[in-house]
């Protein structure tokens, strides 16, 4: 016990007290395992979760594992949200959890060093939408120079500095992320993932609820050298996806196996997740809801082939739905390229969506009335739609959710972190 008391004194803050927890642990040591990994454990090592007695991960590696099989998740309270980081000052990579979880931080194992509860508004607080961030491009118009790394990264990097500012001045009690719909990269090389990852997992300070668009999948497919584009960005998602408090990720996978003569994986499913914070159910489709595509290529890292099998998310979908729907959340939709199939009609309309964000279409920013379906839900109950820009027009949207509306505003990032706020309307929740 002194061993682990010390390795807590040294790694995480006290998180106790403002926990409320259906079956309350006896000790610290099941309470700061519950709270911070969240893994219920079995008896074997594999499965247990593990923290250092020291800093920096050194010194003796302790093993604990959860003896229940209870699966109760840790309640946090109405007015707290979990923040953990992999730095013992709370610094380096964070995450920020906002509802009740049996899951914390799957992908990133024994990583946290640090924990504490910050105090959050469930009940009235901000998102951000942005989308095609598409580094390196870099113009406005088929007329201009669409790759001019510099001039983009100075674009990516306003919207970083004003989303950082807006961090600031709201604070962590109120602004709860950033969605990307969408197009995270031009074309997916490694080269241009690495500058998307560096300015918006290291440069930028919250978290991150991204989806892929054309530009990360479909226009990469049978496009780049051994699909290594397409892959690089499906299992991005994927490990990203791992780090949130996610509700469902409608994912699969093969563990690696031999068929003669190679290693191979095979991954399926929409790739599709959702996420709540409060009353408000978000989800993230990715490029449309009812894309699919199929591909292969050589994993080098892996010296595997990995099969990829993208289907429709219109059947997890209308699950996911249907268990938000019943709990009385509404519901926010995500997705790069808007439109509407006759089958995805039949879902918004079931449901009662509150809005969609997409985007795709670089110039338009806000409410877009062409693709708004108008008294879908009865005379002046409209279907919303809102597309976020793209960084080479240096704007996107900050949006407030409150008990039952939500306030749309535009924000304007190429002044950085001297950022300008332009209202753009107040629309129901459903």
């Amino acid at each position: 016990m002194d061993i682990i008391t010390q390795s807590l004194r040294n790694n995480m803050r006290p998180i106790m007290p403002h926990l409320t927890i259906r079956n309350a642990f006896k000790s610290l040591i099941s309470l700061v395992l519950g709270i911070v990994f969240m893994n219920q454990c079995l008896a074997s090592e594999q499965d247990c979760t593990n923290l250092h007695e020291l800093q920096h991960y050194s010194e003796q590696l302790l093993p604990l594992c959860e003896a229940d099989d209870s699966a109760t998740p840790i309640q946090l309270a109405s007015d707290q949200a979990l923040e953990v980081c992999d730095e013992p000052d709370g610094s380096g990579m964070c995450r920020t959890y906002f509802n009740a979880t049996g899951n914390v931080a799957e992908a990133l194992e024994d990583n946290f060093s640090f924990a504490r509860l910050i105090p959050f508004n469930h009940h009235d607080f901000y998102m951000a939408f942005m989308s095609d961030p598409q580094y390196p491009w870099s113009c406005q118009s088929s007329k201009e120079n669409c790759d001019d790394q510099d001039k983009a990264w100075q674009e990516n990097m306003n919207y970083v500095q004003s989303l950082n500012a807006l961090m600031d001045d709201l604070g962590k009690e109120q602004l709860a992320g950033v969605v990307i719909n969408g197009d995270l990269t031009a074309f997916g090389y490694d080269w241009q993932f690495d500058a998307y990852y560096r300015l918006y997992h290291n440069e930028l300070k919250m978290n991150v609820y991204p989806g892929l668009g054309n530009h990360d999948i479909s226009n990469n497919v049978d496009g780049c050298f051994l699909n290594n584009c397409a892959s690089r960005m499906m299992l991005y998602l994927r490990d990203h996806v791992r780090t949130l408090n996610v509700r469902s990720f409608d994912y699969h996978s093969t563990g690696t196996y031999f068929e003669f003569p190679l290693l191979k994986k095979k991954f399926s499913k929409s790739f599709a997740y959702s996420w709540d914070i409060g009353d408000i159910h978000f989800v993230q489709l990715n490029n449309y809801p009812t894309y699919t595509a199929q591909w292969d290529g050589w994993n080098f890292a892996r010296t595997r082939r990995d099969y990829f099998d993208i289907q429709s998310a219109r059947e997890w979908l209308a699950n996911d739905l249907d268990q938000a729907s019943s709990e009385g959340k509404h519901i926010i939709l995500n997705y790069h390229i808007s439109g509407f199939t006759n089958e995805i009609r039949d879902i918004l309309r079931r449901y009662k969506i509150s809005a969609i964000f997409a985007g795709h279409l670089h110039s338009f920013v806000g409410q877009v009335d062409f693709h708004t379906l108008w008294d879908f839900y009865g005379p002046g109950e409209h279907l919303p739609v809102f597309l976020g820009g793209a960084t080479a027009f240096q704007k996107y949207m900050l949006v407030r959710f409150e008990e039952d509306q939500f306030e749309v505003s535009i924000v304007k990032s190429d002044q950085g972190a001297s950022y300008e706020l332009e209202s753009e309307g107040v629309y129901p929740l459903y």
